[in-house]
């Protein structure tokens, strides 16, 4: 049976590592629900959070209820009785677009919490600096509804507004990020210097965790921020970077055949249903077989391993098309014809009842799985920081039957 499998150790080593960014730079790290939300493995998280961001009500009462610390809320937009519901717990509350905020300000100043400074409200800019790779992703792109055009503020009536946020980078570096702050310091520098301002929010996409990372840069960034503008909190809200590296997905091959020119392997694992990013950013996951014993061991260029590993197993890593002697497109159950992982070589025939592990399937995969095609669920399971696992989540059929009413 297919499952993720998380690993809690990978994760705490994250963690650690945004912590300390934090603690050297002084800004606030908040977890991103909407790249991770599995509750359970909160615990491993919560020590190194400032707290967590979220895309909405439910994002929210999920930090609430199972995180904690300090909730910071963006949406495109907000339904009166969602937002009625943020004003209780929020401590950010950011709006995108100045009509929404003009409908919803008289509200929002009125309420206790925001007249007493727990809870501060805030705009999304759109500094329209893009450095995107992936169009889908660029928040920047021509025709974004994300943020505000930083000329739009010119004449607008800011009373009541604390907090400045802006979220442009997607799987990118440093460099990208200090690149952008200074093309949105260049048109609102001075409303950074306001001390109304209380917050500058530089939103997520930073892999921070990756080993090539420039760490020193976003470091000197943010006290350059703290240094310039005193009176300002600085917060980053990664999501992958919690993340990366901590989890695979295991799946097992039904089938083999050949058709139309390629030797086709069928897993129990959808990527429509279960790692959409594949096809949507794209992503090509490297994929590892399983060895059994009474194969060889293979060295293979690089040595890697998945990012999850089990007692007593040892892996393969799969090739690219032709890289091996024996090339398989890998491919699902379900009824759509582009439901492919991608084409991959192994220096081993494989079989049917193969596992074959899919790498690095935690970031931004459990909060977009699905049940379509009525497609079996992976399970959830954590490997705990001893070695021990358990499964957190099991899902079956009254999963899919109970989804849709």
């Amino acid at each position: 049976m297919a499952c993720f499998l998380i690993s809690a150790k990978a994760l705490e080593r994250n963690a650690r590592i945004l912590h300390s960014i934090a603690q050297e730079s002084g800004a606030q790290m908040l977890l991103a629900l909407k790249a991770f939300a599995s509750t359970s493995c909160f615990p491993y998280l919560r020590p190194y959070a400032a707290g967590c961001c979220a895309s909405g009500l439910y994002e929210a009462r999920l930090a609430a209820e199972h995180f904690g610390g300090h909730i910071a809320v963006y949406s495109p937009a907000y339904r009166a009785a969602d937002l009625a519901e943020l004003l209780e717990f929020a401590h950010h509350i950011d709006f995108n677009s100045l009509p929404q905020w003009q409908r919803h300000r008289a509200t929002c100043l009125a309420h206790p919490r925001v007249q007493s400074g727990e809870l501060r409200l805030g705009l999304r800019i759109n500094p329209c600096y893009s450095t995107g790779h992936t169009a889908i992703y660029d928040a920047c792109a021509p025709g974004s509804r994300l943020g505000i055009p930083a000329a739009d503020l010119t004449a607008a009536d800011l009373t009541g507004i604390s907090g400045l946020h802006f979220h442009t980078l997607c799987e990118q570096g440093a460099e990208d990020l200090v690149a952008t702050y200074h093309a949105f310091e260049q048109t609102c520098g001075h409303l950074m210097a306001s001390p109304t301002i209380r917050y500058l929010n530089m939103g997520g996409g930073h892999w921070i965790t990756k080993p090539e990372y420039n760490r020193p840069a976003l470091i000197s960034l943010v006290r350059s921020i703290r240094s310039r503008f005193p009176h300002l909190q600085v917060f980053l809200e990664p999501g992958e970077a919690w993340c990366v590296h901590t989890g695979v997905l295991r799946a097992q091959v039904l089938d083999i055949f050949d058709s139309l020119g390629y030797r086709h392997a069928i897993l129990d694992v959808s990527v429509t249903a279960h790692m959409p990013d594949v096809l949507s950013m794209p992503y090509r996951p490297d994929v590892f077989a399983l060895q059994q014993p009474a194969l060889p061991a293979v060295q293979l260029p690089g040595g890697a391993l998945p990012a999850v590993q089990l007692p007593g197993e040892s892996y393969t890593r799969a090739g690219t098309p032709g890289q091996h002697a024996h090339t398989y497109r890998l491919g699902a159950t379900t009824c759509l014809a582009g439901d492919v992982l991608g084409d991959y070589s192994f220096p081993a025939p494989l079989q049917v009842g193969d596992t074959l592990v899919l790498d690095d399937m935690t970031h931004y995969t459990l909060v977009q799985t699905t049940h379509f095609n009525g497609v079996p669920h992976p399970d959830i399971v954590l490997q705990r920081p001893g070695g021990h696992c358990d499964t957190v989540r099991a899902f079956g059929y009254r999963d899919f039957a109970g989804r849709l009413g």
